[in-house]
C-alpha cells in the first residue's frame, strides 16, 4: 500500500510545493471555485493565495500525494481581499467574484472544533488511502490541540467524498439546500458533518 510509504508534513517548505497544493485543489474543486478564481492562471492564483500553515499534505518523497486544507479560526485558507479580486479581475468582476466567495467558502470552526475545509488527492493515488491518512492526520491536529471535534462540508455533487467521510466515522449534522447556487457554482445543497476525536478512526477500530 502507499500508504506504508507516505510522509504527513504540515505547511509547504517552498514555492514548488506550494503550486503542488494548488494544482490538486485545482483538480479537485475547480467545478465549484471556478466561477470564483477560474480566469488565466487560475492554479498560479491559488497558489499565491492559499495559506500555508493551514496546509497538511501526504508526501511520497518528493511528490505530493494529497492534501488538507485546514481552518482553526476565521481566516479562510484562501487569502484574497476585495483589493486582491479588484486587481485581478477587474473593478466589476472582482466585486462579483468576492461576494461569490462568500457562498464558496466553508464556514469559520465552531468553539472548540477544527475545519477540515478542503481534501483534495492526486487522481493517480486515488483508492490508495491517501484520503485516509490526510483523515486521520487531521483528526490527529484536533486531538493535539485539545479540541473536541472536526467538522467539513460536503456538496451534494460530491458523493464519492462523501462515502469517503462516512467511511472513516463523520456522521451528518444537517444540510442546507441552494437551489439558487445550481446553476452558478454546480451544486444545490451543502451538509455539515462532524467528527468527535474521542471516536475511534478506522485504524484504531481495527
Amino acid at each position: 500500500m502507499i500508504t506504508d510509504v507516505l510522509e504527513i508534513r504540515r505547511g509547504l517548505p517552498d514555492a514548488a510545493a506550494r503550486y503542488a497544493a494548488a494544482k490538486l485543489y485545482w483538480a479537485g474543486f475547480s467545478r465549484k471555485m471556478e466561477p470564483v478564481l477560474g480566469g488565466r492562471q487560475p492554479v498560479e492564483l491559488v497558489a499565491k493565495a492559499l495559506v500555508p500553515e493551514k496546509v497538511i499534505g501526504a508526501w511520497d518523497g518528493d511528490r505530493l500525494l494529497g492534501v488538507a486544507f485546514v481552518m482553526d479560526g476565521p481566516q479562510p485558507v484562501l487569502h484574497m481581499s476585495a483589493v486582491d479580486f479588484v486587481h485581478e479581475f477587474g473593478a466589476v468582476a472582482g466585486w462579483w467574484r468576492r461576494l461569490l466567495a462568500t457562498f464558496a467558502a466553508s464556514s469559520p470552526p465552531a468553539d472548540g472544533a477544527l475545519m477540515l475545509d478542503t481534501l483534495a488527492v492526486s487522481p493517480a493515488a486515488r483508492g490508495m488511502g491517501v484520503g485516509t491518512a490526510l483523515l486521520n492526520a487531521v483528526v490527529a491536529e484536533a486531538r493535539s490541540r485539545g479540541l473536541r471535534e472536526v467538522h467539513l462540508e460536503v456538496v451534494d455533487t460530491n458523493p464519492r467524498a462523501r462515502a469517503l467521510y462516512e467511511r472513516f466515522g463523520f456522521v451528518p449534522a444537517g444540510t442546507v439546500r441552494t437551489p439558487y447556487l445550481r446553476r452558478l457554482m454546480g451544486y444545490g445543497a451543502v451538509t455539515a458533518m462532524r467528527f468527535d476525536v474521542s471516536w475511534p478512526t478506522p485504524a484504531e477500530r481495527e
